[in-house]
């Protein structure tokens, strides 16, 4: 897929989406679809835009990436305590961070093995598996 067909596919998700389709949801779409699937915090996307000549706040940056989250557009990666990727892949797959260069890998579903899962607690269903795999330099 390339860029411009993944930021198609973004701003129909947005169109689909109760979410206003404003002039800055619409460029934040582009500027983070535009390589295909990326992984950004929220400050990596706020120097992105600015050096477009984009003008818009980190706040509206973070409202926009977690609205983004909330109706299915990105996908959120706590990959630690302290830190948190917006992720453009929204297929199935886990990751490698390294906490030292702070570098988020997607690594393939199909590469990773679960034998076996706790019990689930009763009323609850599982709805999806994600791994982080820390590694260092």
């Amino acid at each position: 897929m390339t860029g411009n067909s993944h930021i198609q596919k973004a701003l129909k998700m947005l169109e689909n989406s109760p979410l206003k389709l404003t002039s800055q949801r619409v460029s934040l779409i582009k500027t983070l679809f535009k390589d295909g699937n990326q992984h950004f915090s929220a400050e990596d996307v706020y120097n992105k835009v600015k050096n477009t000549g984009v003008r818009i706040s980190l706040a509206t940056i973070y409202n926009c990436l977690n609205q983004f989250t909330s109706h299915g557009i990105l996908k959120m990666v706590k990959a630690s305590s302290d830190k948190v990727y917006f992720d453009t892949n929204l297929k199935s797959h886990h990751h490698f961070f390294c906490k030292a260069s702070g570098e988020l890998t997607d690594i393939d579903a199909k590469k990773v093995r679960i034998s076996k899962l706790p019990k689930i607690p009763q009323g609850k269903k599982l709805n999806s598996i994600e791994v982080i795999v820390n590694i260092s330099d």
